[in-house]
């Protein structure tokens, strides 16, 4: 009817078009500066171990290239868990919101560097913390391309009914992902000779904890995916 306004679609704005773009920009960029990058992640996702030229030539947090990566991987994962929580009403929508799950998702990447690197001081040897260290971001970059397309999917317009199922997806290869990671840091550390019971330790005090704490929040925002809005 003329005069009557549509009701707008929270996940279908257009600042959620442009954070998407940024990102592929931000992919693009690296893929014509640094088009070796890709092969890495590649290489790197399917090998338990990275080699040591890789660690020696390739992988560095001075290379802007890499720095970009993470930054793109970031805004991806971020922009994903934002619209799960929107999904659920756990959040208001808007640009500022979406900037604090940014701000969230640097700081724990930031924080898990940090504490990897505190490790390595404290205990006065490396113990294969620094081939988890880059293990741990080049999984990172690589969850945040897996959940880019799945972003772009919810916030699609006028395909409503594929939302829940794309959240599900996402939350999978978050999962997925993530046991990974943890399993190749016992592969890790037990060919680096560290005993089970300190891989252990460190994996129930920085990475099982805290993921179960946000898994237990998460589980309460999941959508039915019979119900979708």
């Amino acid at each position: 009817m003329e005069g009557t306004q549509r009701a707008t679609d929270a996940l279908a704005q257009d600042w959620i078009l442009v954070v998407l773009l940024a990102a592929l920009g931000l992919l693009g960029w690296v893929n014509i500066v640094s088009p070796k990058k890709w092969r890495l992640i590649t290489r790197s996702f399917f090998s338990f171990r990275l080699g040591r030229q890789s660690l020696r030539d390739e992988l560095n947090l001075q290379d802007r290239t890499f720095i970009i990566l993470l930054v793109a991987a970031s805004v991806s994962v971020s922009l994903f868990a934002f619209q799960l929580a929107m999904r659920a009403g756990a959040v208001p929508g808007g640009p500022g919101e979406w900037g604090r799950f940014f701000a969230v998702a640097v700081a724990l990447l930031v924080v898990q560097v940090l504490a990897l690197r505190l490790l390595g001081l404290l205990f006065q040897a490396d113990g294969g913390l620094s081939e988890y260290l880059y293990t741990l971001l080049l999984l990172h970059v690589m969850l945040g391309i897996c959940l880019l397309p799945l972003s772009a999917s919810i916030a699609w317009p006028h395909r409503i009914a594929w939302r829940s199922w794309a959240l599900w997806t996402g939350l999978v290869v978050v999962a997925a992902i993530t046991l990974f990671r943890w399993i190749r840091a016992v592969w890790l550390g037990l060919s680096e000779g560290v005993p089970l019971r300190y891989v252990f330790i460190y994996l129930c005090a920085l990475e099982i904890l805290p993921v179960g704490l946000a898994l237990h929040h998460v589980l309460r925002l999941i959508p039915d995916p019979s119900h979708p809005i």
